[in-house]
């Protein structure tokens, strides 16, 4: 049985080999890709170590 993720990588590989996609095709491969921008946060960290005064192991 297929799964709309496995139709939607299909669609793409034809869209790059550059046949022509159908409006069907087109509202699949927009319902994925908005799925997936909802489901989908990019994070940026930073994580930063004090150290405390008089040395490196932190034994005062």
């Amino acid at each position: 049985m297929a799964t709309i993720k496995g139709i939607y990588n299909l669609i793409k590989q034809d869209q790059l080999k550059g046949i022509k996609i159908s409006v069907m095709d087109q509202a699949i491969i927009d319902a994925v890709e908005s799925e997936q921008s909802k489901t989908t946060k990019e994070v940026n960290l930073t994580f930063i170590k004090y150290k405390k005064d008089g040395g490196e192991n932190g034994n005062n």
